[in-house]
């Protein structure tokens, strides 16, 4: 009987490692579980290139269009438990699916603060596409945004909604924005440019909490 590989994660990670199944000539069941609904889609324009409407959803696709894998998609579907002593999967709903190779593929979550206020309407976090598309349509020319946290995803953000016409103001813990990848004297530089291009930032300060508003 040919070998199930199961793979977690239905991203870019989990993507690459059908890819490299298939191109180490694996030519059993490959099986891909994904919490969101969709294909693998690329990620880093969300914060840039699809939040200024310079690229389409369609855009975003990792697939190519003549690239056929053979690959089970098993998508909107959280996996909650890995039991060795199966060799199965349990996915939301019950599913069990049986497995002779599993690849744990899932990546990072983003963080919601801990604060109050933090799930009203008009604060978003930027991990999925549809946390992009619940953000492009706040940003609206005239708006003010306020991006919590200076790091790349927090910068792109900021100087996307400055392109768009948004009143920008950036909060960051750290005396630098990016003070701990790139170091603070390279954060000092890009600290410079946010303001060179009107984006108010503020280091050294954290949140206490959210307050409500309207319009």
């Amino acid at each position: 009987m040919k070998r199930t590989l199961v793979v977690v994660g239905a991203s870019l990670a989990g993507l690459s490692t059908a890819r490299a199944a298939r191109a180490q000539g694996f030519d059993g069941r490959v099986i891909v579980i994904g919490d969101e609904e969709h294909r693998p889609y690329d990620r880093p324009p969300l914060s840039k290139q699809f939040l200024d409407g310079s690229m389409s959803e369609a855009d975003l696709a990792l697939e190519a269009p003549d690239e056929d894998l053979d690959v089970e998609w098993v998508l909107g579907q959280r996996a909650l438990q890995l039991d060795p002593s199966t060799r199965s999967v349990l996915i939301a709903g019950g599913r069990q699916i049986v497995a002779d190779d599993v690849v744990v593929a899932t990546g990072a979550r983003a963080r919601w603060l801990n604060l109050s206020g933090s799930q009203l309407p008009g604060v978003h976090i930027l991990r999925t596409l549809e946390d992009a598309q619940g953000l492009r349509a706040d940003l609206l020319p005239g708006k003010r945004l306020v991006v919590v946290g200076a790091g790349f995803i927090g910068a792109e953000i900021a100087s996307t909604a400055k392109k768009l016409g948004l009143d920008v103001t950036v909060l960051e813990v750290a005396p630098t924005p990016l003070a701990g990848p790139l170091g603070v004297t390279m954060g000092e530089v890009i600290g410079r440019l946010h303001e060179a291009h009107g984006v108010d930032l503020r280091t050294g300060v954290t949140i206490d909490h959210v307050e409500g508003w309207t319009g």
